[in-house]
């Protein structure tokens, strides 16, 4: 199994990094552009349909496998690659046509819906089982929060990606042995994202945008792969495991919703204040900026997967160490990019006063 999906990992990469050449001359030529508005910090006319080189390598790679390898269930891995392709198709839709928000939420609770009745869910937290009810409640709120949290983060170049690449590795190096066909879903995925990090990346800027079919297939996918487990050691910690893997686009989405609620704005109106925002605002620059938060999610990633090579209790703690350590950097941010704000904002004040008296 492990060949066979190494082959369709690097199949996916050379696909994905092959197509995408094509579809920015698609996008060219038909003015798919990616939209610039009060949340985006690139300029110009940058082609938005990366995503559909990720999707279609990884659904062509990971069919194959499976049709090649019998040790792999594909009835298994079926609700997550249709369901996952749906909420791609209306993301894409959206890129498109710009599709109302009660369209997308409503397509995406479709989505949730069938990787729940195939029973694709949180079973217990920490030891404790749960009734099917809440379980089921609860990993709706859990898709459809990653969903849009990774759709949020995807605001600097390579960034999504970088933190989705890293996020699928760990789950996958989790999974193996457990919930093969979740591991090598995560890996040959993997693959594909690569493959368009190469277009993605800021050197010094990026050629293509995944778009919101990318971002919200990446965050569906992530959510939903490691739900269907239930191993009991992988069980116990499994959110607090999940929580600190996709601590940046969670903790980033619970500050914006919280600052929009606070200003009295809605939800999913566009500011400047994300994380990477914030980093700019710091003075880094994009490449650096992306550089530092994909070092620390490398080392929440390994602090995870080291976690389950732990007894449970100590593995809980090194978990909770992690996600405090997590909430204390978005914390530090805030506040120095605030204590930043301030002084540029006097300091236009004094100017313009002093050249009012002048």
């Amino acid at each position: 199994m492990v060949f066979t999906v190494l082959i369709f990992t690097f199949s996916a990469l050379g696909i994905c990094a092959g197509l995408i050449p094509l579809i920015i001359k698609f996008c060219k030529a038909y003015s798919l552009y990616d939209s610039v508005n009060a949340r985006k910090i690139h300029s110009g006319n940058i082609p938005r349909l990366g995503g559909v080189a990720i999707v279609f390598s990884f659904i062509v790679c990971a069919i194959a496998c499976f049709w090649l390898d019998k040790r792999l269930s594909f009835f298994n891995a079926m609700p997550l690659l249709v369901a996952g392709f749906i909420i791609f198709l209306f993301g894409i839709l959206d890129d498109l046509l710009e599709l109302r928000a009660v369209v997308k939420l409503f397509v995406q609770l479709i989505a949730c819906a069938i990787v729940v009745l195939f029973d694709f869910r949180f079973r217990q937290f920490f030891g404790i089982l749960l009734p099917v009810w809440l379980s089921r409640a609860f990993t709706f709120f859990w898709i459809l929060g990653l969903i849009n949290a990774y759709n949020l983060i995807d605001g600097l170049d390579g960034l999504c990606g970088t933190l989705a690449t890293t996020a699928l590795l760990t789950l996958g190096a989790l999974l193996i042995g457990d919930f093969n066909e979740g591991a090598a879903v995560s890996f040959i995925l993997c693959g594909s994202i690569i493959g368009f990090l190469v277009w993605n990346w800021p050197a010094p800027n990026a050629k293509i945008f995944m778009g919101d079919g990318g971002s919200q297939f990446l965050g569906f996918m992530i959510a939903t792969i490691p739900l269907y487990s239930v191993n009991n050691d992988f069980e116990f910690n499994k959110l607090l495991m999940l929580l600190v893997i996709v601590a940046f686009p969670m903790l980033d989405t619970i500050a914006a919703i919280w600052r929009r609620l606070r200003d009295h704005r809605p939800v999913m109106s566009p500011d400047r204040l994300h994380l990477h925002h914030k980093l700019l605002n710091l003075g880094f620059s994009k490449r650096h900026a992306l550089y530092m938060v994909l070092s620390l999610q490398v080392l929440i990633c390994l602090t995870v997967f080291i976690s389950s090579l732990f007894e449970k209790i100590y593995g809980t703690v090194l978990l909770l160490i992690a996600y405090v350590f997590m909430m204390g950097f978005f914390t530090v941010i805030h506040y120095t990019n605030r204590a930043v704000l301030r002084k540029i904002r006097l300091e236009n004040e004094m100017r313009n006063g002093t050249s009012s008296g002048v």
